[in-house]
Formats: C-alpha cells, sequence, structure tokens
C-alpha cells in the first residue's frame, strides 16, 4: 500500500490529525476495519464521559485519536507516525496487542550500531521513513470487551476505560518493547535491541547484551530481580513510586517469609492499614457451587472462627469476587486466596478480576504453595504487610523500575512490561485496572521511551502555535498539556462555528479547574489562545 491508501483509510476512519505544536509527533490511526465493524461499528451510542459520538464505531474513532493526539503531543519528531487499527475478537482475557510493524539497525543517527530500533523511533532518529508506504505500528483491539469510551477517567465499576488500553498499546508501537524471545533467550537474527540495553539482573550484575543466550533463558524467570536501569525511567520512577510495601507471614517458622501476591479489581487496595492479623481456613459446603469445602463459593459454615480474622480460600468453582464477599459476610477483615490449577505456581501470582462494590475487605492471591505452607500451620500463622519507606514499590534498592519477568514465562508480556508490584499501578504495566487515566498521566512510561532514544516534548502546550503555559508532559509522566492539545483538537473537530468551538473549550477549562490540574492564571491564557483559534 501506498501513502495515498493510509491516508485514505484514516479519512475513513474520521481521524484528520491537526498539528498544534511544529515539534510534536504525528500520530495518525489507519482503519484497517470492514464496513459496519469495529471502528465503522454503527450500532448507536449515547455520548459519555466528554465523548461526543453517537455510535459505538465513532466512540472508538475519537478515543483513538484521542490517545494519537496524546502521545503526538509529548513526542518529538519531524516523521509522521502511522498507526494500523483495527478490532477482532481476540482470545480471553487479551483486551488489546500492539508491537512495530518493522524494525532497522545502522540507519543514520542511530544511537548504538547493530541494534535494532522500531519503526517509529527510527523514523523519527534518521529524518526520514524507512520504509515508505507502510504502517509503523500495529494495533488491534478486542471485540469482546465492553469498553468505557470516556476520555475523562471515571470509568464505571465492571467496565474498562478504552483510552488507557489504547494508550497502552500505543506505547508498546512506540518502543516499550524488546524484540527477544525470552522462552528461547534468543535476540531477534541474533542481533539485540535498544530495549534490552537497559535490561539489567541484579542477580548477575548483566545487562541483557552482555549475556549468553542460556542467561537471557534463566534471566526472563528471574522474578523481581530484572529492571530498566535507563536514567529517565530511574529518574521519573523515584518521582511517582511509592514506598515499598511487601506481605509477610511474620509466624511461625514454618511458613514464614516475604511472598509476591497478586491482587484484586474489587475491593480496597492492600495493606499495612487494613490487612493484618492471625488467618482461619474458611469453611463452607461442598455443592454444585462449588465442589470443595474451602472454595468459599457457598456461605461461610464457620463465621464465629473467621471473624476478626484473614480468611484464607482456594481458587476455583466460583468467581473471585464472590468468595470474598461470603469472607466479608462471615465477618473476615481481609482474603488470602490460595491458587489452584495451571497457573498455580505462577509467580507472581495473576490477579484477581471481578467487581462487587458491596466489598469493603481487602483480598490478595498467592501461589498455591505458599497457600498451602499457610494451612498446614494452621492455627497460629499471622500475617501483615510490611512498609520501608527508605526503598520504593515497584523499583530495586537503587530506584530502577521492575520489569515484568513472570515465571513461567508469558509470551508476548514478559520483559515488555513493568512490573505489577509497581504501586500505584503504571500504564506499562500488563494489566489494565481502574487506577489508571491515561488521559492525564502516564507515570514513567515516557521516560522510558526517552532512554530507548525518543525525545519528549518539555515545551508549553500550544493551541495553533499560542502557549498556553501548561507543561505538555513533566518529569512525573503527568500530561495535562498534551490533554490541553487533544481537547482543543477534538473540540476543532467537532465544531461548525468558532462559537461551538470557545463554548467546547470553555467548558472543558472549567472543569479543569474544578480537578485542580491548572490554574487559574494558566486557564485564563488557555482561553486567550482558544480564541485566537480559526477554523
Amino acid at each position: 500500500m501506498n501513502k495515498r491508501t493510509l491516508l485514505a483509510g484514516a479519512v475513513a476512519l474520521g481521524l484528520a490529525f491537526a498539528a498544534t505544536q511544529a515539534s510534536a509527533a504525528e500520530l495518525v490511526p489507519v482503519n484497517f476495519d470492514d464496513p459496519g465493524e469495529g471502528y465503522n461499528d454503527p450500532t448507536p451510542a449515547t455520548p459519555v464521559g466528554g465523548n461526543p459520538g453517537t455510535t459505538i464505531g465513532e466512540q472508538r474513532q475519537i478515543v483513538a485519536q484521542f490517545a494519537a493526539d496524546l502521545w503526538s503531543a509529548v513526542l518529538v519528531s519531524n516523521q509522521p507516525i502511522y498507526v494500523g487499527a483495527q478490532f477482532n475478537p481476540l482470545a480471553t482475557n487479551v483486551l488489546g496487542s500492539a508491537g512495530a510493524s518493522f524494525i532497522f539497525r545502522n540507519f543514520p543517527n542511530a544511537g548504538v550500531a547493530n541494534t535494532w530500533y522500531p519503526s517509529a523511533l527510527a523514523d523519527s532518529l534518521a529524518g526520514a521513513d524507512l520504509n515508505p508506504g507502510f504502517t509503523d505500528i500495529g494495533s488491534q483491539f478486542s471485540s469482546n470487551y465492553d469498553f468505557y469510551y470516556g476520555l475523562d477517567g471515571n470509568t464505571p465499576v465492571g467496565q474498562l476505560s478504552f483510552l488507557d488500553v489504547v494508550m497502552h498499546e500505543f506505547g508498546h508501537g512506540l518502543g516499550f518493547q524488546n524484540f527477544e524471545n525470552e522462552a528461547t533467550g534468543a535476540f531477534q537474527s541474533g542481533l539485540p535491541d535498544i530495549y534490552s540495553t537497559f535490561t539489567y539482573d541484579n542477580s548477575t550484575n548483566k545487562r541483557w547484551t552482555q549475556m549468553t543466550v542460556s542467561e537471557r533463558v534463566a534471566s526472563a524467570l528471574n522474578y523481581g530481580n530484572v529492571v530498566f536501569d535507563g536514567a529517565n525511567a530511574t529518574h521519573s520512577s523515584q518521582l511517582v513510586l511509592g514506598p515499598r510495601t511487601g506481605f509477610r507471614v511474620f509466624a511461625p517458622a514454618g511458613a514464614a517469609g516475604d511472598y509476591p501476591y497478586g491482587t484484586a479489581a474489587f475491593g480496597p487496595v492492600a495493606g499495612a492499614g487494613n490487612f493484618a492479623g492471625s488467618v482461619v481456613l474458611a469453611i463452607d459446603d461442598a455443592n454444585g457451587a462449588g465442589p470443595s469445602s474451602t472454595d468459599a463459593c457457598t456461605a461461610i459454615t464457620n463465621p464465629a472462627a473467621v471473624a476478626g480474622h484473614v480468611a484464607i480460600v482456594d481458587r476455583g468453582g466460583c468467581t473471585f469476587a464472590i468468595k470474598t464477599k461470603n469472607a466479608q459476610d462471615a465477618g473476615a477483615t481481609a482474603v488470602i486466596m490460595a491458587n489452584t490449577g495451571a497457573t498455580a505456581a505462577q509467580n507472581p501470582p495473576p490477579g484477581m478480576a471481578g467487581a462487587d462494590p458491596a466489598i469493603v475487605i481487602p483480598t490478595i492471591m498467592l501461589t498455591q504453595a505458599v497457600g498451602n505452607a499457610i494451612k498446614a500451620n494452621l492455627p497460629g500463622v499471622t500475617v501483615g504487610f510490611v512498609v520501608d519507606a527508605s526503598k520504593l514499590q515497584g523499583a530495586d534498592d537503587a530506584g530502577h523500575p521492575r520489569l515484568y519477568m513472570p515465571n513461567p514465562v508469558a509470551s508476548g508480556s514478559s520483559g515488555s512490561h513493568y512490573d505489577t508490584n509497581l504501586q500505584p499501578n503504571a500504564l506499562m504495566e500488563p494489566a489494565i485496572n481502574d487506577s489508571l487515566n491515561g488521559a492525564l498521566y502516564i507515570d514513567a512510561s515516557a521516560a522510558l521511551l526517552q532512554d530507548t532514544g525518543w525525545q519528549l516534548n518539555t515545551g508549553n502546550a500550544k493551541i495553533d502555535g499560542c502557549d498556553t503555559t501548561i507543561d505538555v508532559v513533566d518529569d512525573a509522566g503527568i500530561i495535562v498539556g498534551a490533554n490541553v492539545q487533544a481537547q482543543s483538537n477534538l473540540c476543532k473537530a467537532g465544531a461548525a462555528t468558532k462559537g461551538e468551538y470557545q463554548s467546547c473549550m470553555d467548558a472543558y477549562k472549567d472543569r479543569l479547574e474544578a480537578a485542580h490540574l491548572v490554574t487559574g492564571r494558566q486557564a485564563g491564557k488557555m482561553m486567550a489562545c482558544a480564541a485566537k483559534v480559526k477554523l
């Protein structure tokens, strides 16, 4: 296909890009969906969360363009970045996938010789399109999910933000990924990639580019000990990550230790203030609702023993939320889920999906082995969360952010994500959760891309060249200025007159001020810039 075909696809999608700053990058979503599906789905929809689309397809288009405009504002490049975009029925629990369409090495201005770079970054560094006529990023999203298409970050319980998912996947395509097979330890064509030059194993004191194939195989399973040691990602992580908090079994000696854990999408986040005490095994009836007497799929039959304690239950038979709610109804203060089945030994343990606003106690998941050790030492097991304010949650002792290296290898996820242990949660962790708001905050994600070679826009947001005095992105990944530029583009796209545009921006300004995201002076300057826009 040629550029004319690509641009025609973008027009059909309704995603024409309006440049707002000369130095900004230009991400151009290109619609590869057939008529009547995906981005072209004609199903009527009610505008929601700042998204004015009136069909599902139109709302998806608007979200994709908004994400493209956010990343465009954050990055600096003189080369357009074409992003192939489509919806497909993907595998269970897969929300989307994306990556570089092509990789390049030894091009003009390449920072490291004989090293692979993703297409978009390679084009930017070279100052030329190295593969004219083709997309730089391929992305697809699941047609099986009921996404929230709002742009405001107020995702309803039980839904997932499509904007967060798109921001995450576009981040992969821009370069938050390696080109190494974690299962075999092999680099693409035997050559390293720029991401792996910053992938460092604290156990061996080696970067992946310094390792043998067998050493990389071992490192890819070395959970908790592999980090990204780029200077920018490290600096940003030190600004955004909270104090190191971990789960600990205090006693008895047969179960004592610090253990990785999986988190729940429902209930409060587990921590030192809400998860501590003695552990009791919750018992229920073994029946059609759940075949085990320890799966908590029906009402707990030993509530007097459970009340006021941390309940431990087994995975399986019913949803995670049902188990926690039954334990909560019996008086439990928190729940430990002991993993079972195919992922029983997975380290870290997987997260737990589900939603129930009635749940007010925290839940964590431990491996089956740890769960069995706790049960074998009952009664007398005491647990809790410990905090070390001198260290960062999700970083090593030097402050380098941890990378996701589960055991066993998670194909397509291992290595190319921040670890699930980060707190607060990061945009580029392997799971999207309701604590994210990619419209306004991308944490240390942009800083990692900066380490690989991207230039970030350290200036102010501009509306048609007018300086709003609002930072596009700061060192902590706050992107209010990028949001201003994306919103201005959205208001222009939907306005038939100058008055409609200004009214749209004025309502947006009020929301920013109410959320204390801009000062009154910045809001005034933004509206002064909006007044100069010509439609």
